[in-house]
């Protein structure tokens, strides 16, 4: 199948801020009024506590902030539908500590992690292959049914962080019949998408980049094979320059290996859609 990219195993510890932006697509939801209040109502709550735990460090800032980031209407429109949020009458120095005991929901948050899996593999995808920003391209979605359930329903947020094109995404428990021509994303287990390449880079033009790109960096390791190959540079030369040449060769040898799999692919790609 196609080219795939695996999902580090480290976890993203910036997951505020892919809310912040995946609120983007609730506030501007067209589907109803409570949507949009929902994202208001969790922010504000956030923003506010956030306030009050920075406070004892940044006092000033945080007590300006409190008193007259939003306009008292919004507030009161948001506190009378949603009774948890905090009461701002009181200065910030004299409010209650955040609450540390509240529910947690394992399922949800698991659920927004693949969702943000997701998002982080398309978005790496993009940058690998030079994908113009505002260029929206297609996508199928593979889960099982459980996952693929969730995912949809957050289709417009995916398509929003992502830039997918919202037409044109699927969602299904099998491969495409195009996979052969896709990028293949593993965002997890029991998570991957597939996205056909000729959406995103102009395949004939990409392969005559890389080939140039491949041969500067042959040219550049075999320059630092020759000097360790060089009995006088590595008897001679200071130890930590030639682990530093070392180093750089294989970084440069790594490259180069993963620019002709990407060219190899490129090339079967071309020669299947002829």
């Amino acid at each position: 199948m196609g080219e795939r990219f695996g999902r580090g195993k480290r976890k993203d510890r910036y997951i505020g801020s892919l809310y912040i932006e995946a609120s983007k697509a609730r506030l501007y939801h067209s589907g109803g009024h409570s949507v949009a209040s929902v994202a208001q109502a969790v922010l504000l709550y956030v923003f506010q506590n956030i306030l009050k735990l920075l406070h004892p460090f940044m006092p000033f800032v945080t007590e300006e902030l409190w008193q007259n980031f939003l306009p008292s209407s919004v507030i009161d429109l948001l506190m009378a539908a949603f009774k948890a949020l905090p009461n701002r009458k009181e200065a910030l120095i004299v409010s209650p500590w955040p609450q540390t005991s509240l529910p947690r929901d394992s399922n949800s948050i698991k659920k927004f992690e693949n969702l943000q899996a997701l998002t982080r593999a398309i978005r790496n995808a993009r940058a690998e292959y030079s994908v113009e920003p505002a260029k929206r391209i297609s996508a199928s979605i593979v889960a099982n049914e459980e996952v693929i359930q969730y995912i949809s329903q957050e289709k417009e947020v995916l398509s929003l962080l992502s830039r997918l094109d919202l037409q044109s995404m699927h969602f299904t428990n099998s491969p495409p019949g195009n996979a052969d021509q896709s990028v293949h994303l593993v965002a997890g287990e029991g998570l991957e998408a597939y996205l056909p390449l000729a959406d995103m880079v102009d395949i004939t033009a990409e392969v005559d980049r890389l080939t140039k790109r491949l041969s500067k960096m042959q040219t550049e390791y075999e320059g630092f094979a020759a000097r360790l190959s060089s009995p006088k540079f590595v008897e001679k030369a200071p130890e930590h320059v030639v682990h530093g040449v070392r180093e750089k060769a294989a970084e440069v040898e790594e490259k180069i290996t993963l620019t002709k799999n990407r060219l190899a692919f490129l090339k079967s790609t071309v020669l299947v859609s002829e």
